[in-house]
C-alpha cells in the first residue's frame, strides 16, 4: 500500500472543515470557528459530499444534522486530527492560553451543587476558557460524546467501557424528607408509610425523551431495581431542585439527595429520616470518550474536575 499516493488522491484540507461542521452543526458558526467565509465553508461542504459520496449533513430549522455516515466518519477522523495537531504543537499545556469551550452534560441537581465551584476554578486557571452545561436528558449523550459535541458527561448510569473512560466523582446519600409539621416528622417512617403516603418524585427520563436509547428510570429506581417498594406518587417534577420546597409546603414525602435537602433542613422547614429499607448511595461518574485521552488539555481538566467535585460533594473520586 503506497500511503503517500493514496493521501495525495484526497484533499486533507477538508477534514478540519468537516470537524468544525460536526462540532457546530451550523454553517455560519463553523465558518466563524474556522475564520473562513460562509460561502467558502459551503463550497468545502460540497466537496466533502463528493469525496465521501454522502450528504453528510441534512439542513433542518436548527442548522445541520449529521447523517449516520458523518457520525461514523467523525468517530474515526476526530482522534486522528487530534494526534496530528499534537504532532505539530508543543506537548506542553498552558492553562492561561486555553481558549476552548468545555462542554459537560449533567442533571440540574449536579449543576446546582457543582456548577459554581467548577466555573470559578476554570476561570481562575484558564480565564479565556468557556463552560457550556448541557442537560443530561439531551438526545443520545453517548453519541454526542463520541462526536465531540460533548467533552464530558456526569451520570449515575454506566456507559460502554470499550468506548468510554470514567472516574467516580461523588457518592450521594439519599434521604427521606417531609415537612416539619408532618404527622410523622418526629417518629419517622416505616415501610408501610413509604408505600402508602403520597409522594413527590422525579419524572422518569423516558418521559423526557422518546427514543430507543432512553434510560428508563429515576436514580432510586436505578439503584433498587425490582426491589424498590411500591410508591404512591402523586406529583412528578422535572428536577430534584423543586422537590424540597414542594415537600416543605405539603403533606407529601420524597426521596432526594441529602445535599439538596440541607438548606431547608437548616431552616427547620423540613425533617429528614433514613429510608425504611437498605439503599446504596448514588455514585456519580464522569465519562469521556477514549479519544480525549490524547488531548493535552484533558489531564488538566480531569484534575480540575476531580478537585471541584471534592469541594462540592465532599467525596474523594475513585478511579474505575
Amino acid at each position: 500500500m503506497n500511503v503517500g499516493v493514496m493521501l495525495r488522491n484526497h484533499d486533507l484540507n477538508l477534514l478540519p472543515i468537516f470537524e468544525a461542521l460536526m462540532r457546530e452543526q451550523h454553517l455560519s458558526r463553523a465558518a466563524e470557528r474556522l475564520n473562513m467565509s460562509q460561502p467558502a465553508v459551503s463550497n468545502a461542504l460540497k466537496r466533502l459530499r463528493l469525496e465521501f459520496e454522502d450528504d453528510l449533513f441534512v439542513r433542518t430549522a436548527r442548522g445541520l444534522k449529521p447523517t449516520q455516515r458523518a457520525l461514523e466518519l467523525h468517530e474515526r477522523i476526530q482522534p486522528a486530527l487530534v494526534s496530528i495537531l499534537d504532532g505539530f504543537e508543543d506537548r506542553g499545556f498552558e492553562a492561561d492560553t486555553f481558549s476552548r469551550t468545555i462542554t459537560i452534560a449533567m442533571n440540574h441537581a449536579v449543576e446546582y451543587l457543582w456548577g459554581g465551584a467548577l466555573l470559578q476554578a476554570i476561570r481562575a486557571q484558564a480565564p479565556m476558557a468557556k463552560l457550556k452545561v448541557h442537560p443530561d436528558y439531551s438526545d443520545d449523550v453517548p453519541t454526542q460524546l463520541k462526536a465531540g459535541h460533548l467533552n464530558y458527561a456526569v451520570d449515575y448510569n454506566p456507559l460502554p467501557e470499550d468506548q468510554f473512560c470514567s472516574i467516580a466523582l461523588a457518592h450521594e446519600k439519599l434521604t427521606l424528607i417531609c415537612s416539619a409539621d408532618h404527622p410523622k416528622a418526629n417518629s419517622g417512617f416505616d415501610i408501610a408509610d413509604f408505600e402508602t403516603l403520597p409522594q413527590a418524585s422525579l419524572l422518569r427520563r423516558s418521559e423526557w425523551i422518546r427514543s430507543k436509547n432512553s434510560r428508563r428510570h429515576t436514580p432510586l429506581e436505578y439503584l433498587m431495581g425490582e426491589e424498590l417498594p411500591n410508591r404512591n406518587v402523586v406529583v412528578q417534577v422535572a428536577s430534584f431542585l423543586s422537590i424540597p420546597s414542594i415537600v416543605a409546603s405539603t403533606d407529601l414525602i420524597a426521596v432526594v439527595p441529602q445535599q439538596l435537602a440541607d438548606p431547608l433542613l437548616q431552616t427547620g422547614a423540613l425533617c429528614a429520616h433514613d429510608l425504611p429499607f437498605e439503599c446504596p448511595d448514588v455514585v456519580l461518574h464522569l465519562f469521556w470518550h477514549k479519544s480525549r485521552n490524547s488531548d493535552p488539555s484533558h489531564i488538566w481538566l480531569l484534575d480540575l474536575l476531580k478537585d471541584r467535585a471534592r469541594v462540592a460533594f465532599g467525596a474523594m473520586p475513585e478511579r474505575q
